[in-house]
C-alpha cells in the first residue's frame, strides 16, 4: 500500500509541476488543456470498460461452449449405450 501510495504522490507532482509550467506560459490555456483532459482520460475509461466487456463476454461464450461440448458429449455415450431388455 505505501508503494501506491507513493507513485500517486509522483503522479499528482507531476501534473501539478505541468499545469503549473501551463499557466506560466499561458493562462488561456488552462481553459482548453483541461477539458481536452478530461475528454481523453473518459475516453480511456470508457475503453478500458469496452475491453473488461469484451473479455467477459469471450469468456462466457467459452463457458457455453464447454457446456455444449459435455453435453455432445453425455448425448453421444447415452445413445451409443447398449439397449437390453430387462425381464423379470
Amino acid at each position: 500500500m505505501k508503494k501506491a501510495t507513493h507513485y500517486f504522490q509522483i503522479i499528482d507532482g507531476l501534473t501539478r509541476m505541468f499545469l503549473a509550467r501551463l499557466d506560466d506560459l499561458h493562462p488561456a490555456l488552462l481553459l482548453v488543456v483541461i477539458p481536452l483532459f478530461v475528454v481523453v482520460v473518459g475516453a480511456a475509461a470508457f475503453a478500458v470498460a469496452v475491453i473488461a466487456a469484451a473479455v467477459t463476454l469471450i469468456t462466457a461464450a467459452g463457458g457455453v461452449i464447454l457446456l455444449a461440448r459435455w453435453a455432445i458429449t453425455a448425448a453421444a455415450a447415452y445413445s451409443s449405450r447398449s439397449r437390453t431388455a430387462v425381464t423379470t
